[in-house]
């Protein structure tokens, strides 16, 4: 009787394992592979009137086209754009630029960031929008930032020997940045986004 009950035992210890062992080759997995893409900001900056030699020798009161535009030309993202304007500036006793020029509309000027006449620059900040950004789709471009500069025409001998050789560069930098997924949208917080 004592081996019969041992027999059970023993046949159950081994259905019990040999189910348990079963169990665990009872298995599966799945998984799943997500495919991201990466968007892309991509501008240009083109001044189509611009003749390098229209900028050589220019008289005071004389006027070139120079017309700043930036166009998107990425194929995935919207942007938000700003041109940055270095214009030379005498440093004599009354700091100036020393060309003129008439912002065009759809330009507003973010004058949080304008800087007087620094090292012989003078930096102002624009962005393509009224009151707030405007959205730059992608394919598209602004209006020119303006049409042409005008040499001043009461430049004294003095302020033109100030200026120097270099002095006389135009800086224009065009800037662009996504439309989507910024904290803040206005005009000095995406520009802050910009220069970080």
């Amino acid at each position: 009787m004592k081996k019969r009950k041992y027999l059970l035992a023993a046949i159950a210890l081994l259905l019990i394992f040999g189910i348990g062992s079963t169990i665990a080759y009872l298995t599966d997995t799945d998984a799943k592979t997500n495919t991201f893409t990466i968007g892309a900001v991509d501008i240009t900056l083109t001044e189509p009137a611009w003749v390098a030699a229209n900028g050589e020798n220019l008289v005071p009161g004389q006027t070139v086209a120079k017309d700043p535009t930036i166009n998107n030309v990425s194929t995935k993202n919207d942007a938000y754009v700003y041109i940055k304007v270095e214009a030379p500036c005498t440093t004599t006793s009354t700091p100036r630029e020393i060309f003129n020029y008439t912002v065009n509309s759809g330009w507003t000027e973010l004058t949080s960031e304008a800087v007087a006449c620094t090292s012989g620059k003078a930096t102002k900040v624009y962005y393509y929008g009224g009151t707030n950004l405007t959205v730059l789709t992608k394919g598209s471009s602004t209006p020119a930032l303006f049409s042409n500069v005008t040499l001043v025409n009461d430049l004294t001998n003095a302020e033109i020997t100030n200026l120097g050789s270099t002095a006389k560069d135009m800086i224009i930098t065009g800037y662009g940045i996504q439309k989507d997924g910024l904290a803040s949208t206005t005009p000095s917080a995406v520009w802050g986004y910009l220069n970080q």
